[in-house]
């Protein structure tokens, strides 16, 4: 931020998560405004389902007798509705991320009704989009980055071509989801949320009962695809292709796709009745393209199904996102960084270059300013399970109490899965500690109550492993379960596997190490944040210390001193407890 804010030039700052954008634009910049002596217009600038969109919030009131479970978060919402200058969503602390009232509240570029919109004089998307458009620095987030470079979303398609630089912070975010730019979805609950849109809409025109047959035959359809997938498969995500070849799931697709056809030939006749139908029509005719695309799946991408409790998801993304990455950019005649604290593994960037097509890039690798050796142990316990066995949990948070009472909590404990994590609070319950476990409520709202909590304890998956900073004596030990490796069922890994297999590599060793590398580094990163930090980080995957690979593991992290003894860390975090007892 020092340099942009010097060079003079205009700039986009990317970052990867809600929280860091949050961080950059309500901590970082404020503070260094204070401490220079030039003043540059800034603006930040966030996607739309990040703003409360007054329209379909009133619309909303009148849902309420059907969403009691949701009165609360609405009366939440409806007090700071009144407060708010800009509209974010992320200062209501007291509503979860996970609400399910947000859908409701917010709008999406499917069901946003642009300029037809009756409050779109008072639209908070297009008061920040202004803003941006005027500032010599924009702080924005990947998501929006890469929606924009492929869809070219009215008005802040103006912006992009505008500024001189891109910094893209947390850079490896961006090349993990890039594929998914140029990619396409579609769900169950796309489906329903549009079947209610059409609902509300009809009943304006009175026009219900036609359009009722149509839009509840795609409600059954969804039900019977449901039921279909569930007797095929209870994996998490399985390939589309070989889901499709089982003649229920094909024929349950097929019912989909004619009575959305069917709903879309009805609804043709009624889209020029109102803003919010004509909208409709538009959504529908995407849909119905997308499922055509999956009837006929094409073996240029990789399309997978992703299952939940009544509910699913088809995704579709290019092989190779690399290509049509570089050709989006190639109109911004501007420069590029990218920049982390994890693109390199085994000391090579590589892995990152390769992702997003970089061939002529300048590599810097900058040491640390920190004194790992001396602030802080790496500890290895070597447990006796392995991470594929049923107790293996179990072993984890016995061998992790002892360490959380030398630390006095103060700690992290990251997992790699939301079963793991479950099943370690119901084993810390009555275990002395102030537990805080990830979904309580908003990640913002769970850090500030750890930063002021004693004897705290943060159980969390994979967005707490990166994009946290918590500095001094309220973090001193993380704690790690397992490496933290893809799934190898998962269909893009199998996907990316069998292209690396094809041009003779070995994929666990060139893709899923060097992925799996890149999250251990931001999760063991999670402790030391400051100069003057210290503490202990605990691998308790045996396989570090047992497997040929784990040496690679080992080199990448930050050189901290290495300690297979308990009772050395135990002494170690009791020595940081009382230096900081007598320098208080």
């Amino acid at each position: 931020l020092v340099p942009a804010k010097l060079s003079g030039q205009t700039l986009i700052i990317s970052t990867g998560t809600r929280h860091l954008h949050d961080q950059l634009s309500y901590t970082a910049q404020p503070d260094l405004h204070n401490a220079l002596s030039v003043s540059i217009k800034t603006a930040i600038q966030k996607g739309r389902s990040t703003y409360l969109r007054t329209y379909r919030f009133q619309q909303f009131e009148y849902e309420l007798p059907d969403q009691r479970k949701l009165a609360k978060a609405y009366r939440e919402i409806k007090d700071w509705s009144g407060l708010t200058k800009s509209g974010d969503i992320a200062e209501v602390n007291q509503v979860s991320e996970q609400s399910g009232i947000w859908p409701h509240v917010t709008s999406t570029r499917d069901n946003c009704l642009g300029s037809e919109c009756p409050d779109y004089a008072k639209c908070y998307v297009l008061k920040a989009r202004k803003q941006a458009q005027e500032a010599d620095l924009v702080v924005i987030n990947h998501h929006l980055l890469g929606a924009d470079l492929v869809l070219k979303e009215e008005g802040f398609g103006e912006l992009l071509p505008s500024v001189d630089v891109f910094v893209l912070d947390e850079a490896h975010q961006f090349a993990d989801i890039l594929p998914n730019f140029f990619g396409q979805t579609i769900g169950s609950r796309q489906l329903q949320d549009l079947v209610a849109d059409i609902s509300k809409e009809s009943l304006k025109i009175h026009a219900s009962k036609e359009l009722g047959t149509r839009y509840y035959a795609v409600l059954d359809a969804i039900e019977t695809f449901n039921s279909a997938l569930a007797r095929k498969t209870r994996e998490p995500r399985s390939l589309w292709q070989e889901i499709l070849g089982n003649k229920n799931v094909s024929n349950a697709f097929e019912l989909l796709s004619s009575s959305l056809l069917a709903l879309e030939d009805t609804l043709v006749n009624y889209c020029a009745e109102t803003p919010g139908l004509a909208q409709c029509y538009k959504r529908l005719n995407y849909i119905n393209g997308v499922v055509d695309d999956f009837l006929n799946s094409s073996s240029k991408s990789v399309q997978w199904v992703e299952m939940g409790h009544r509910r699913f998801r088809l995704a579709s993304v290019p092989l190779n996102a690399a290509v049509p990455f570089q050709r989006a950019i190639q109109e911004f005649r501007c420069s590029w960084i990218y920049t982390s604290a994890t693109l390199s593994a085994q000391q090579s960037f590589d892995h990152f270059t390769d992702q997003i097509g970089l061939e002529d890039a300048e590599c810097v690798m900058c040491d640390s300013p920190f004194d790992y050796k001396n602030q802080s142990r790496l500890y290895l316990p070597g447990l006796s399970s392995q991470p594929n066995e049923e107790r293996y949990t179990d072993e984890v948070i016995a061998r992790a109490l002892p360490l959380l009472r030398a630390s006095r909590g103060n700690a992290f404990v990251l997992f790699t899965s939301h079963k793991a994590l479950n099943h370690a609070v119901t084993l810390m319950k009555g275990k002395s500690f102030n537990i805080l476990a990830q979904g309580d409520t908003a990640k913002r709202e769970l850090l500030k109550q750890f930063q002021a909590t004693d004897n705290c304890v943060l159980l969390g998956t994979q967005s707490f492993w990166e994009g946290v900073d918590v500095k001094g004596h309220r973090l001193r030990l993380v704690i790690i379960d397992k490496l933290p490796f893809m799934s190898p069922g998962d269909p893009l890994v199998q996907a990316r596997s069998r292209l690396s297999q094809e041009a003779g590599d070995n994929p666990f060793m060139v893709y899923q190490i060097p992925q799996a590398i890149l999250s251990l580094k931001q999760g063991a990163g999670r402790l030391i944040r400051g100069e003057t930090d210290s503490g202990v980080v605990a691998i308790m995957d045996p396989r570090i210390k047992t497997k040929t690979y784990g040496k690679s593991f080992l080199k990448s992290l930050p050189p901290m001193t290495i300690c297979e003894d308990e009772s050395a860390v135990i002494k170690f975090l009791e020595d940081i407890h009382e230096h900081e007892a007598a320098c208080n």
